[in-house]
């Protein structure tokens, strides 16, 4: 009897150590604060409308961005799932920046891809609020080759029947704290942008 008694002690004992050590997963768009080693999930699958190549080619620019979804990446604190991304662009014919390279490349932290992000802001002030009234966009960071970091929205759109995304690339930089920010430009003119999925 008393083996009996410790058997299911023990069991117990296992059994609540499990439940505990369990993460909880959080779908993206629920996601207020950070949980260490938490899911930060995309349950709804709200990345994988803007996965895909997209190209803007209006004559005297040439932007190019492919989107890849990485799932249940580590940050060092919790997991995610991601939208990361490369680019190419050129001016008049002159390719002035191409990181599409790295896409292929075996980088050693997926957060050194030049656009990275899972951010859903649900506030009611939109960049594309003259374009639409859906306010669903996702926030992304955009690290250019010459140094300069800018915020980049996007939101899905259609143009003339085709699949599109509109993107809003803000013109200033993004430092880390204690870093000079210095006079760095974006290789790519902040504003609005419409790219085609091909």
């Amino acid at each position: 009897m008393k083996a009996i008694k410790q058997i299911i002690i023990f069991s117990v004992v296992i059994l609540g150590t499990q439940c505990m050590s369990q993460n909880p997963i959080i779908n993206l768009e629920d996601w207020q604060e950070s949980i260490d080693n938490a899911y930060y999930k995309d349950g709804s699958q709200l990345l994988n409308p803007f996965v895909g190549t997209w190209v803007l080619d209006n004559g005297s620019q040439y932007l190019k961005i492919v989107f890849e979804k990485k799932e249940m990446i580590y940050n060092g604190n919790y997991y995610e799932d991601l939208l990361i991304g490369e680019f190419a662009y050129k001016e008049n014919g002159i390719e002035l920046a191409n990181t599409l390279y790295k896409l292929t490349s075996l980088l050693p932290d997926t957060y050194k891809h030049s656009i990275e992000g899972n951010h859903i802001p649900f506030t009611q002030h939109s960049p594309f609020e003259a374009f639409t009234t859906d306010i669903f966009r996702l926030s992304l960071i955009m690290s250019e080759p010459n140094g300069a970091s800018s915020n980049l929205y996007l939101r899905t759109a259609e143009v003339n029947g085709q699949e599109a995304i509109q993107i809003f690339k803000r013109g200033g930089t993004i430092t880390k704290m204690g870093e000079d920010p210095g006079s760095l430009e974006g290789i790519i003119p902040g504003g609005y942008y419409y790219l085609i999925k091909l």
